[in-house]
């Protein structure tokens, strides 16, 4: 009897492995079963629009490698998972990809604080995880074995924003050393704030004014009367959409036109704020994660806009990008065991192309995954190389002016709002 129980207890936790893996590794290691991999985006709710366009570019890059064979014959398959972007909502749809649909890794997700939830989940099963997109810091800081940020974290965008400006100074022979932060009180925006006094120093640069106001705010009349009162040479800004309409809309009444205003993206880079500030705001930058005239991936942006009816941007080209790391990771580790995978992940660098893939179409050339230090904080399995890109706008389209190696188009400085 006792030993008939010894056996059960064997089969039951043999099959509770088994179920928790996914089902039977045997069953789906055929020559031609699908090799499944979860995405996870808000697909209903109020950040539908925005999952629904990251889709496209998981759905594009997918259906580019099965037209060329797959994964060493076998066909990628993406099982949807719909945060409906809540946190609770994410965790149960990573346990159920994970445990009842068998993904061999997921990608995901958007808001970083799903990200984390997720990110939890994929250790506590061992399955490798790449976001694409969510960029808050501390998303790399917990010692993840099996989390992967492809993206840039926010201190990169920061830094980037930092070397454009000097970058820029060395270009037109006229330094720029003294910066003005407008930015709201939210967490993003006091990340920007954070950042900015990290990177300020290192770049030679002094923070002369950081003008905070409350998000969704109805009159910036004083606080852009600050940031003049600051004479910056530039301004770094953050905000949402209807902060950065308005304040476009107050900089034009209050007749003031810093030299430079470079945006951390956001509402700067959302698609309804160029018709909403149309005429007086030419000249404004913001951060781009990609753009359709950066001179990489021509013809890769060319293909989705004919099948999507709209050019790629940076969540779309992130999220194709991260389809193509999964790809050669599943490649490298010769199966899709979980670690074999993660280790591939780990040692993968690519550089300037995916073996037998497209060009990397981002604004970097090499993706490598490894550890960091950024004010004294450890991150870890960030992509080493990861950057942004900056465009200006011109003509009421945003063009790319920096860096100057993949843009086509000359900075208007100092700018000229109209």
């Amino acid at each position: 009897m006792k030993k008939f129980l010894s056996i059960a207890l064997v089969l039951l936790l043999s099959m509770a492995f088994v179920f928790a893996n996914g089902g039977s590794e045997t069953a789906e290691e055929s020559a031609d079963a699908p090799i499944k991999i979860g995405a996870m985006y808000a697909l209903s709710g109020t950040n539908a629009a925005i999952g629904t366009n990251i889709m496209r570019g998981v759905d594009f890059a997918v259906e580019m490698i099965n037209e060329q064979g797959g994964v060493n014959g076998r066909p990628i398959e993406i099982v949807r998972g719909d945060t409906q972007g809540d946190p609770k909502v994410g965790r149960s749809v990573a346990e159920r990809l994970i445990t009842q649909d068998g993904v061999k890794a997921i990608l995901g997700c958007h808001q970083s604080t799903i990200t984390q939830i997720v990110a939890q989940v994929c250790e506590q099963y061992q399955i490798p995880e790449i976001t694409a997109i969510s960029t808050v810091d501390n998303l790399s800081t917990f010692g993840f074995q099996y989390f992967f940020r492809m993206c840039p974290m926010n201190s990169i965008y920061v830094e980037n924003q930092f070397m454009y400006l000097q970058d820029l100074g060395e270009q037109r022979g006229t330094p720029i050393t003294k910066i003005a932060i407008f930015a709201d009180n939210s967490n993003i925006g006091q990340e920007l704030i954070r950042c900015s006094r990290i990177f300020a120093p290192k770049y030679g640069m002094e923070i002369v004014a950081e003008v905070q106001y409350s998000s969704g705010a109805t009159d910036l009349t004083s606080e852009v009367l600050a940031v003049k009162a600051a004479n910056p040479d530039a301004v770094l800004c953050e905000s949402y959409i209807n902060d950065a309409i308005l304040f476009t809309k107050t900089l034009k009444e209050q007749g003031y036109e810093p030299p430079v205003v470079v945006a951390k993206a956001n509402g700067f880079a959302d698609p309804s704020y160029i018709p909403a500030t149309e005429g007086i705001s030419n000249g404004i930058a913001s951060v781009v994660e990609w753009n359709p005239d950066l001179t990489k991936g021509q013809e890769i942006n060319a293909a989705f806009k004919e099948k999507y009816g709209v050019d790629m941007n940076g969540h779309s080209a992130e999220s194709f990008t991260a389809i193509w790391i999964l790809k050669t990771a599943f490649e490298q580790a010769g199966s899709t065991d979980r670690k074999a995978v993660r280790d591939a992940l780990a040692s993968m660098d690519i550089q300037g192309s995916f073996p037998n893939g497209p060009e990397i179409i981002l604004p970097y050339d090499r993706i490598k995954f490894g550890d960091m230090e950024v004010d004294g904080q450890a991150h870890t399995q960030n992509n080493l190389y990861a950057s942004v890109a900056i465009a200006q706008i011109k003509d009421g389209e945003y063009k790319t002016v920096w860096p100057l190696a993949v843009s086509s188009t000359e900075v208007q400085y100092p700018a000229q709002f109209v």
